[in-house]
């Protein structure tokens, strides 16, 4: 029979649980990464394919997600990409050849896409108004203090356990009980299966709308994921620290990247949506600019920049879009996804033959891309 709870009690819980495991297993391989490198004995444009093969994979997560709500509620979509979540790290954790790793990395890639997109969709569709706004952040709020915990579970697995795969292991555990609490706990009234109204089906959005708006998004996320997964090899590689001091930095993003997103779930603010995203996009542009040329606290203060982006840019996507929210929020993560491909290959290249300092600048391009897309887009028709 399963036990009984409130369907949005449901929706905004075991989002922000899948957010944690999400946000815990996304950013434990940026202070792994050089331990990567050194037990398989890769260079960075090999080592980088991994996280290339995970977004790839992400990106056709994204796409089966929205094939797979088409037929299936979002509570059990969630809980089938937990599970899935949980087999890929594991796979990580005890893979013995780089072929197995980026086998896991490709499950841990593929689920990734699709608890991306069934979370957010989650939120968006179960809060409205200027709420929505505030549960977004708070949800993304929970990925900031799961990412701010991801490099001391990094270090701390390492120390304790004698390896650093057993990072892995740990988190692939806490995914497989928050799936069986997924699967034991049932919403009431229970989810549907979204049925889109016909026009809506048959309305064809511009290619430029669907593509500003996603790269709005998209571009955004390339230069938190290059600085999330980069940082630490950054600090290693200039500054000669060892994990436990470089995952310092690493945490220091994250704690001001969670206190950021918790100051815009509890605080109401009356500018619109597109004036904090503008903002929050030129305060990063100016830090990350700052901790590549004066100081790399800059890369701590970053955080903070960057922290209401992402849960104000879904509420703005939502907004714009209204009954179409569905179809561009998707493809807003498709699209994030090829990006974040190219974004991992193109720096893995440029690291090889310019050195990583150069590589950030990629961070900086990105932001300003994403600064053209929301002051550029087209309005979106309602029918």
């Amino acid at each position: 029979m399963g036990l009984k709870m409130n369907r949005r009690v449901w929706a905004i819980g075991f989002a922000c649980l899948a957010m944690f495991v999400l946000g815990m297993s996304d950013n434990i391989r940026g202070p792994l990464y050089p331990e990567l490198l050194l037990f398989f004995n890769l260079t960075n444009a090999q080592g980088s394919l991994s996280f290339a093969v995970a977004s790839t994979a992400a990106f056709f997560g994204n796409i089966f997600a929205g094939a797979l709500l088409r037929n299936y509620t979002l509570s059990r979509v969630l809980c089938i990409s937990i599970f899935a979540m949980g087999a890929g790290l594991a796979t990580m954790g005890i893979s013995s050849t780089y072929i197995w790793y980026i086998v896991g990395a490709a499950l841990f890639g593929g689920s990734m896409g699709l608890v991306a997109l069934t979370q957010n969709v989650l939120v968006a569709e179960s809060v409205d108004g200027p709420s929505q706004s505030k549960a977004l952040s708070g949800l993304h709020g929970i990925y900031g203090l799961s990412s701010l915990l991801a490099p001391l579970v990094a270090s701390f697995s390492t120390a304790f356990f004698g390896s650093w795969r057993s990072a892995f292991l740990v988190t692939a555990i806490f995914a497989g009980i928050v799936a069986l609490a997924a699967s034991l706990y049932r919403a009431r009234p229970r989810f549907e299966v979204h049925q889109a109204p016909e026009k809506v089906k048959n309305h064809k959005n511009s290619k430029k709308a669907l593509l500003l708006f996603g790269g709005l998004l998209a571009f955004y996320v390339v230069a938190e994921i290059m600085i999330s997964t980069r940082l630490a090899l950054y600090m290693r590689t200039y500054f000669a620290m060892d994990l436990e001091k470089s995952s310092y930095y690493v945490t220091g993003f994250f704690v001001m990247l969670l206190l950021g997103r918790l100051i815009f779930a509890i605080r109401t603010f009356t500018a619109t949506y597109k004036a904090q995203l503008n903002s929050s996009l030129l305060a990063s542009i100016i830090c990350l600019a700052l901790g590549l040329t004066v100081h790399p606290l800059f890369f701590v203060l970053l955080g903070m920049a960057m922290a209401p982006f992402y849960p104000v840019s879904v509420a703005y996507i939502a907004e714009q879009t209204g009954i179409f929210q569905r179809q561009f929020i998707t493809f807003a993560l498709s699209f994030q996804s090829l990006c974040v491909i190219a974004m991992h290959l193109g720096v893995g290249y440029l690291t090889d033959h310019f050195g990583l300092f150069y590589a950030f600048g990629v961070g900086i391009i990105s932001l300003i891309l994403s600064l053209i897309c929301v002051n550029y887009h087209p309005k979106v028709s309602q029918l």
